[in-house]
């Protein structure tokens, strides 16, 4: 399970898919589950994508396990005489992460071009300006072209096209943390394509759905268009949330420590967690002997923000893997984490029968 763990994450990773340009991760997923017996796939038109399975209950209550497949990154909006390319960002970055970072241009033909972000020496910079934190619209990328005819005509580039951080998958070395880019929520689509595999073979008390969604990082947008093709009755949203132990981060009141276990969120700004399925997750995760943290978030959102408000509403909670420096170009995680709520996933998903659904939704009589 480990070995098969480390895999995935190192291919999904590794796989470019800014907001919007999805199409390697999707076809990653597909690859790894397309060869599962009875197992179907149909897309939404954002590009999200369903993998649902010959049930033993058909009419078993529609349990939807699901991830976004999109990493933040960049998009190219111009690429100047010289042969720079400026940039807007995908999702929210802090620009202290950015300068002088490795990058990689994904062009409409399939091509990869490296390039890094340019930042000036500090012997170059005027009086007072290294103290200064540099915005993102005054920055760009020199990926070594001469001119704009030679990043556009020789090199392919084109206005549009989605830029991702240039950072390899690595083993750190202590023996469960791993190093890369996208873990946010490369994590998630980890957990969700292993949890589809690990039940394959299972008799289930539900219909399973495995969703995976576009443009999460861009106001959870690709949620409301899988809710629609999925019509969900639970969600369990799987993340990569920011882990909370870092140096500059109260160590004392942290509720995502690498190391602690699955983490069981409450709520965000975005999204109040069904406070049943919480109570029914933590007591699943207690009684199998689960590591696991509970947090309760004052910034951030995931797709529960718009999965449980499809239809009449969704009892929703997300469970994730802690990641320290998300949004950046290098985030780290513990792969006992990993394996901690991949189990409480599956435990979950086992339990979750017509009558623990309901009870869920039963507010009066």
């Amino acid at each position: 399970m480990r070995e098969e763990a480390v895999r995935l994450l190192k291919r999904f990773t590794e796989t470019p898919g800014a907001s919007g340009n999805e199409d390697r991760v999707r076809e990653a997923y597909h690859e790894e589950l397309r060869a599962l017996s009875g197992h179907r796939f149909a897309t939404d038109h954002t590009g999200g994508v369903l993998c649902s399975r010959e049930s033993d209950s058909p009419d078993g209550p529609r349990v939807m396990v699901t991830a976004h497949m999109d990493e933040v990154g960049f998009m190219v909006q111009n690429v100047t005489k010289h042969g720079y390319l400026e940039f807007v960002p995908l999702g929210g970055w802090w620009s202290h992460t950015v300068l002088a970072q490795g990058v990689t241009v994904v062009t409409q033909s399939g091509a990869l071009i490296p390039g890094c972000v340019a930042s000036i020496p500090p012997h170059q910079l005027g009086e007072g300006a290294a103290a200064k934190v540099m915005e993102l619209d005054k920055m760009a990328i020199d990926v070594g072209a001469e001119s704009r005819e030679q990043a556009m005509e020789a090199f392919g580039i084109q206005l549009g096209d989605s830029i991702v951080p240039a950072t390899p998958f690595q083993a750190l070395q202590h023996p469960d943390r791993f190093l890369a880019k996208a873990f946010d929520n490369r994590v998630g689509m980890a957990l969700l394509t292993q949890t589809m595999q690990n039940l394959a073979g299972e008799a289930l008390a539900n219909q399973l759905l495995g969703v995976a969604t576009v443009q999460e990082e861009l106001g959870c947008r690709g949620a409301v268009t899988a809710a629609a093709l999925a019509k969900p009755q639970v969600a369990i949203v799987l993340e990569g949330p920011p882990a909370d132990d870092a140096p500059g981060m109260n160590r004392e009141g942290a509720q995502g420590a690498l190391g602690e276990g699955a983490q069981i969120r409450v709520m965000d700004p975005r999204a109040l967690s069904s406070k049943r399925l919480v109570d029914f997750v933590i007591c699943q995760a207690k009684d199998a002997g689960i590591a696991h943290q509970v947090t309760v978030r004052r910034s951030g959102g995931t797709d529960a923000s718009s999965f449980h408000l499809h239809d009449l509403g969704v009892p929703s909670v997300v469970l994730g893997v802690p990641v320290r420096y998300i949004h950046s170009h290098h985030g780290i995680l513990d792969i006992r984490d990993y394996l901690e709520t991949l189990k409480l996933i599956e435990v979950v998903v086992r339990a979750l029968d017509a009558e623990a659904t309901a009870s869920l939704t039963k507010f009066i009589g």
